[in-house]
């Protein structure tokens, strides 16, 4: 729990002291129990009781989160791969609160990314589907849930509508069940941000629900991995990887398996001293989710299928699209990112000059940071400080149910 009045001068609405509440729960969606991130501004004198509810709530057992501030905007956070939003709750929890009251944050996991045998699938879900998620006895088993869900760049991103959908009811029996406004029609604000491939997913959702665009305010990605066109003999090793995915999946899960067999401090220590891992929560997270075989595979059949699928050359089309509606903030590292090198925002500024693409993206580079960005403590700043930036540029005069020219998008799209 964090105490906090009035963060920042700028956010004069903030007058009574609240604290900021996060909590990680899991909800199911498209039939997969996925971890979420719930983050909001409570009244201080019920933050612990408001804790406690949170934390005692079981899965699929959403807390009703009585007395949390009502949120003009949320903030939707859709990871990298491998997609476990816990690796961030710390990141968003530190840009809620000082952004605050007024805005809130929900993050998500991907199916089938976590801990546990009901999160990555069981035996056979996982032994009687190819890696194009089909399966022999489709429809013959209704116990055996659709891998096409998590192991599909489709499969994630219906995954994540699902999840909006779920999460805009959630608000609206939360905040107006007592309302006389008609609570099925209000929506709040979003602002997106995403991480790595994140961004292909929040790109892709935006243009097949022109409803949820037009209630986005802002879009903020980072580090994205839209396009596949890194460096020559990086693109070669990938590429070929991705082509041989039937021979790397299972020799990467066997690799797996025999390291599982080390005690954990030994992993520990080699990826604190020898890849720099020196998050203590984020080498956890990892031990977790990497020494599972299930695990791993979900991670690379849906890690080699973007390579496969995605384009080399940036969407003006997608760009231009969701350009009209709302404006675009775009973080590139350095290190190099083999995902989103540099000259990828190079090639975005170049379009604008030729107005491909709108002038209402605005970039920005820093060297000092990695792709990993959210388990290196020190790199969490920097990022924060971007997110605020962006947010506070369009955040003055945000109402809830604001809609952005959602007629000029419903004649574009």
């Amino acid at each position: 729990m964090v105490e906090t009045g009035s963060t920042d001068t700028d956010c004069e609405e903030v007058l009574s002291v609240t604290s900021i509440i996060a909590s990680e729960s899991k909800i199911t969606i498209c039939g997969w129990p996925t971890d979420v991130v719930l983050i909001d501004h409570c009244n201080a004198k019920h933050a612990d009781e408001e804790s406690a509810l949170r934390q005692s709530s079981a899965i699929d057992n959403r807390s009703q989160r009585r007395d949390c501030c009502k949120p003009h905007t949320l903030l939707l956070f859709v990871p990298g791969n491998p997609g476990v939003v816990h690796w961030y709750t710390d990141f968003l929890t530190q840009v809620v609160e000082r952004l605050g009251k007024g805005y809130a944050a929900r993050g998500v996991s991907y199916a089938g990314h976590g801990v546990g045998e009901v999160i990555v699938g069981n035996d056979d879900e996982h032994s009687k589907t190819d890696y194009s998620g089909n399966r022999e006895d489709e429809g013959k088993n209704p116990k055996l849930r659709n891998m096409k869900i998590p192991w599909t760049m489709d499969g994630q991103i219906q995954h994540k509508i699902a999840w909006i959908d779920a999460l805009i009811d959630d608000w609206r029996k939360q905040f107006l069940s007592n309302s006389k406004s008609n609570p099925s029609k209000e929506t709040p604000n979003f602002i997106f941000i995403s991480h790595s491939i994140g961004a292909h997913f929040v790109q892709c959702l935006l243009l097949r629900r022109p409803d949820i665009l037009a209630h986005t305010a802002h879009i903020i990605h980072l580090m994205p991995f839209f396009r596949f066109d890194p460096p020559p003999l990086k693109s070669f090793m990938l590429s070929h990887a991705a082509s041989w995915y039937e021979y790397v999946v299972p020799m990467m899960t066997t690799l797996v398996n025999a390291a599982s067999v080390f005690p954990r401090r030994w992993i520990d220590f080699y990826l604190e001293r020898h890849v720099g891992l020196n998050c203590p929560k984020g080498r956890k997270i990892a031990l977790d989710i990497f020494l599972n075989p299930k695990m791993m595979r979900n991670h690379l059949v849906l890690g080699l299928q973007e390579i496969r699928e995605l384009p080399k050359m940036p969407n003006d089309v997608a760009l231009r699209l969701i350009g009209d509606i709302c404006s675009t903030s775009i973080l590139f590292c350095g290190c190099p990112d083999q995902w989103a090198p540099l000259f990828h925002m190079e090639d975005l500024k170049q379009l604008q000059r030729n107005s491909k693409v709108p002038h209402n993206i605005n970039m920005l580079y820093i060297e000092e940071l990695r792709h990993d960005f959210v388990v290196h403590p020190e790199m969490i700043e920097p990022v924060v400080r971007f997110c605020l930036n962006s947010i506070r540029v369009i955040g003055k005069g945000l109402n809830v149910g604001d809609t952005f020219r959602l007629q000029d998008m419903k004649s574009k799209l």
